[in-house]
């Protein structure tokens, strides 16, 4: 019984080096290093107003619930599978809003009490995409020019 034991020993003994030992690549650097590596020169590479948005998203990550990552996860996950031209047209209206404009209306989505934003959203997915802009639009959730919203409380979702 002996025996057994001091081989099953000796061969753990001699293989803790390999373990210990981080995979490394044909430069001797750990692999996982070579990912923070190339990150790195990629942040390098941006702007500062890039490096920033980057912070602010960081930022929001850090602040959101499990939940919310979860969510976003989905999201990111559903934005993947569409056509790269819905993409593209998606970013270029969301880009078109200035930046002070998409962070009122994110601020004022945020303020709704949970219930009402599943409520928002029930109704939203209902709905087809020309008339949930014009709801959006008129509920004061899109900019208008020259309109913003400044009410306290944001008005109720149209009943159906």
């Amino acid at each position: 019984m002996k025996t057994p034991l001091i081989t099953l020993f000796l061969a753990l003994l001699c293989a803790l080096p390999l373990w210990a030992n981080q995979a490394k690549d044909s430069k001797g650097l750990p692999k996982d290093s070579q990912g923070e590596t190339r990150m790195l020169q990629q942040l390098l590479k941006m702007e500062p107003a890039g490096l920033a948005d980057l912070r602010q998203t960081i930022e929001r990550i850090e602040q959101m619930t499990s939940d919310e990552k979860e969510k976003l996860r989905k999201r990111v996950e559903e934005l993947n599978q569409m056509r790269p031209e819905r993409v593209k047209a998606m970013r270029d209206r969301f880009e078109s809003i200035p930046r002070e404009d998409r962070e009122a209306m994110r601020q004022r989505w945020l303020n709704l009490p949970p219930e009402e934003r599943q409520e928002w959203h029930q109704k939203l997915r209902a709905m087809a995409p020309e008339e949930r802009q014009k709801v959006l639009k008129e509920q004061g959730f899109l900019p208008t020019p020259g309109n913003a919203h400044r009410g306290k409380k944001p008005p109720r979702p149209p009943e159906e």
